[in-house]
């Protein structure tokens, strides 16, 4: 996120007003996610099933994005929070007589909960929330790798006790079945769009910008008073609710739910969609997203076989990961920070540089060397 002049003069000589261009960068990432459901819903029925998943998948890049693009912090462990919003989700809405049938050992108030979706959806955001927060409180005073491990380390345990609590779930990691379908594509849509303005929201906060300071220059920031630890901590309790309205979502599209499914594949497989988009950009994150997920819908079409002429052309199962670690590799390779380049959605009618033999000489600092202070004004 860019900007914090009042206004710019584009190349016609017309003057921008800054809150312009900051809008600007929120409503291509929702034109293009509703240019991009409206085209794939009419495509075909598979085409329809795998946008759900899609839109899942988005809203928990975004939330992903909120945290490790604000902090340069890489979280592993963001699915636990998508796990936690999963679960919220299914024992919220499954019926009470199928519950007594397929758990028998739930904690009575579990046992007799019954809410309606959206109030569940709002609640499964409320726990992903508070399990971000209370976890955060321990993990955010780490940095670097140390971090990274950690929050693997809760994605584990948060897997192990919904496997094996049967107060809470399911005995021995069987299956949550049963989960109503109360929303369609459009209200998936729909949530999908205010995840992505609460996202952007936040990434206008002072919180946000002090993080994004003190993710330039770890060592400088509590030298100019930003708290580290505080801001990372804010920013992965919101990143955490908005993973578990991505769960409870994922949830609801996917009908049956299983710890096992919150585990190394779904890391990676969202990782990767962060990565190639750009990491460091909420456009990145929605680029990166519908990006893999065309490609993941292709790529599943050829694997059941596609008659080209007289011969039917198929890929081996399984080779849609193949694939994507393979895009993911050669994005990191050939450009780290990504398809967009870190960057959010530009003013297509930005001015041109006048002096480029003056740019050299007074080329504006890379964010590796502005100072913190610098860096929380620039964001």
């Amino acid at each position: 996120m860019t900007s914090s002049h009042s206004s710019r003069t584009n190349r016609f000589g017309w003057s921008v007003p800054s809150s312009v261009l900051s809008l600007w960068t929120l409503a291509v990432p929702l034109v293009t996610v509703w240019l991009f459901t409206s085209l794939g819903s009419n495509l075909s029925s598979s085409a329809a099933i795998d946008l759900g998943y899609a839109l899942a998948n988005l809203i928990v890049v975004v939330a992903m994005w909120t945290f490790i693009g604000n902090s340069g912090v890489l979280s592993f462990g963001h699915l636990a929070f998508v796990a936690a919003g999963a679960w919220t989700m299914s024992l919220l809405t499954i019926s009470p007589l199928v519950k007594s049938s397929i758990m028998p050992d739930l904690a009575p108030f579990l046992a007799d909960a019954s809410v309606e979706p959206f109030v569940a959806l709002i609640i499964a955001g409320v726990v992903g929330g508070l399990t971000a927060l209370i976890s955060g409180f321990a993990l955010m005073r780490l940095h670097g790798l140390e971090a990274g491990i950690a929050t693997f380390a809760l994605l584990m345990l948060v897997v192990q006790v919904l496997t094996y609590w049967s107060a809470i779930g399911p005995k021995s990691g069987q299956s949550m079945t049963g989960v109503p379908r109360s929303f369609d594509l459009q209200s998936t849509m729909f949530v999908a769009l205010i995840v992505i303005v609460i996202a952007w929201g936040y990434g206008q906060s002072r919180s946000a910008r002090m993080l994004r300071a003190s993710r330039e220059n770890a060592q400088a920031a509590p030298a100019s008073g930003i708290s580290t630890t505080r801001h990372r901590i804010i920013a992965f309790a919101v990143s955490g609710a908005l993973a578990g309205v991505g769960g409870a979502i994922w949830a609801q599209t996917n009908r049956v739910v299983q710890a096992s499914q919150f585990g190394l594949d779904f890391t990676f497989t969202t990782i990767a969609m962060l990565i190639i988009g750009g990491m460091l950009s909420l456009w990145g994150a929605v680029v990166g997203t519908l990006l893999i997920a065309a490609l993941n819908h292709v790529l599943g079409v050829v694997e059941n076989g596609v008659q080209i002429g007289g011969v039917i052309v198929s890929l081996p199962s399984g080779s849609r990961l193949v694939v994507v670690a393979v895009l993911m590799v050669l994005i990191i390779i050939l450009r780290p920070s990504g398809i967009t380049g870190g960057r959010e959605a530009r003013w297509p009618f930005r001015p041109r540089d006048p002096f480029p033999a003056a740019a050299g000489r007074n080329r504006v600092q890379p964010p590796s060397e502005k100072t913190p202070a610098a860096a929380g004004a620039a964001v």
